[in-house]
């Protein structure tokens, strides 16, 4: 699942304009097939953002969990479902230990995804 040297985690690194960088890990990640036209996963992710300047400020570090449902409709359309599950972290949040490892904040969104013709 990555975390060692021959198998690091995937990993995406961001500058913002500003004294401020985030780096983001995939910590989990899953999937599974559950018909010929239907396939669902999901992906846990770890961000620490930073200040990069002499702020002394600890850096925020946030998880969240990702899943998918994708379903081919026809040869020219996906429809999917998209949820967001935000975690609180030890490291960030007094909370961390009220919230028993559970979601504290969903986000769902629908996604229909159609071809496009070639110009």
């Amino acid at each position: 699942m990555g975390g060692t040297e021959d198998d690091p985690l995937q990993t995406t690194f961001i500058r913002f304009k500003g004294p401020a960088a985030q780096k983001t890990f995939v910590v989990s990640h899953g999937a599974e097939k559950i018909s010929d036209t239907q396939w669902a996963g999901y992906e846990l992710d770890r961000a620490i953002f930073a200040l990069t300047n002499q702020s002394t400020a600890p850096p925020l570090t946030t998880d969240s969990e990702i899943i998918w449902m994708f379903e081919k409709v026809d040869d020219d359309t996906v429809k999917a479902k998209l949820r967001i599950a935000g975690y609180l972290n030890a490291q960030s949040d007094t909370l961390y230990f009220d919230a028993r490892n559970r979601a504290v904040s969903l986000q769902d969104y629908t996604l229909e995804m159609k071809r496009v013709s070639s110009v």
